[in-house]
């Protein structure tokens, strides 16, 4: 283990070097760019990463990475310690100021408009996040991002969301169980639950972010929309997230934050005139499109027919056809024959 401390002159250099991308316009790697993408990497799995996800995660050989992580520890001083976890920093090492390339500011740049989107209120937090990341960004996007930063004053503030948030933030990091006062969509009164907080996703359809954990009132896994939320209490009781529990795997049946439901083949026959966003829009992991003669495109799904996604389909109106399964085909059939109804009965009035 090296405790020297990292030799600033190469450094800087080094960090000049890689204000570009990790490839270059001819398409080799640029080594001084991906040598800092080592440092992160490291620098972000405090209890270590192994050499062939470092390797895979810079598109590079196994051999390269090993190459990669000597230069780090001999010529830039920075302290590594290897054990049967992989590779990590030592924690007496500080990462130096960042800078980003270009394209990464662009990616920075998306990241706050999304986000700007997203929510319908004011979030001191995402304002403060984003002011920090600005100051080292491409000067091209800084004023864009402070135009955007600025804007969202303009929202209203909702204390109570920012406390709950705050609030189960700690307790995930801290893995400490909370205790909540929960409105169920449907119900009249709200039920107290503890859960055991395993992980906090933004959806933008509902602009909203739900927590997603174990429920021990249903013993199950359950989703809660955060605007839902009346009360929290970080209680002293701790958990621990399993470690084979993927967020990803766990959404990828569904079609947005909604668990529920059994999952089936679906194929929807879209018009000519919609069909090409089908082609060029990837709406789901499991999508399979199939451009007919007539140009109407035939897309497959394999998920379950959650609300959201059955909303999804109503959205297309009549440019969109459920081919299977028949009970989705029902549930489409029925709820436009209650909207016809409804606006015959306003139409007579």
């Amino acid at each position: 283990m090296y405790l020297s401390k990292p030799n600033p002159e190469l450094y800087n250099q080094q960090k000049c070097e890689a204000n570009m991308s990790l490839v270059n316009e001819d398409g080799k790697q640029n080594c001084s760019a991906r040598l800092l993408k080592v440092e992160h990497l490291l620098y972000q799995n405090p209890n270590g990463i192994q050499v062939k996800d470092i390797a895979r995660l810079c598109q590079v050989s196994k051999r390269t990475s090993y190459r990669d992580l000597n230069e780090l520890e001999t010529t830039l001083k920075i302290p590594l310690i290897t054990d049967k976890n992989g590779y990590h920093i030592a924690d007496n090492y500080f990462l130096p100021p960042i800078h980003f390339t270009l394209t990464e500011g662009l990616s920075v740049f998306l990241a706050t408009r999304l986000l700007f989107g997203y929510s319908c209120t004011y979030n001191p937090d995402i304002e403060s996040t984003f002011t920090k990341l600005n100051s080292v960004m491409p000067a091209p996007f800084q004023h864009q991002i402070s135009q955007t930063l600025d804007k969202m004053h303009d929202k209203a503030a909702d204390k109570e969301n920012i406390q709950t948030m705050a609030l189960l933030c700690r307790a995930w990091a801290e893995q400490r169980k909370v205790q909540i006062s929960y409105w169920t969509l449907g119900k009249k009164d709200c039920s107290t639950r503890e859960v055991s907080p395993y992980f906090i996703e933004p959806a933008a359809a509902g602009h909203s972010a739900y927590l997603i954990g174990h429920c021990g009132k249903s013993n199950e896994m359950r989703t809660f929309k955060l605007e839902r939320i009346q009360s929290i209490k970080i209680l002293d009781d701790k958990y621990a997230i399993p470690r084979d529990f993927d967020i990803d795997k766990y959404h990828s049946p569904y079609w947005g934050i909604l668990v529920d439901g059994e999952v089936k083949d679906i194929k929807l026959s879209f018009t000519p005139e919609v069909g090409r966003i089908m082609t060029e829009t990837i709406f789901h992991p499991s999508q399979v499109n199939e451009t007919l003669p007539d140009q109407s495109v035939l897309v497959s799904f394999r998920l379950a027919d959650t609300p959201d996604f059955v909303s999804w389909v109503l959205s297309w109106g009549e440019r969109v056809e459920v081919l299977e399964p028949r009970e989705l085909r029902v549930k489409v059939i029925e709820t436009a024959r209650e909207m016809l109804e409804r606006y015959a009965v306003q139409e007579k009035k």
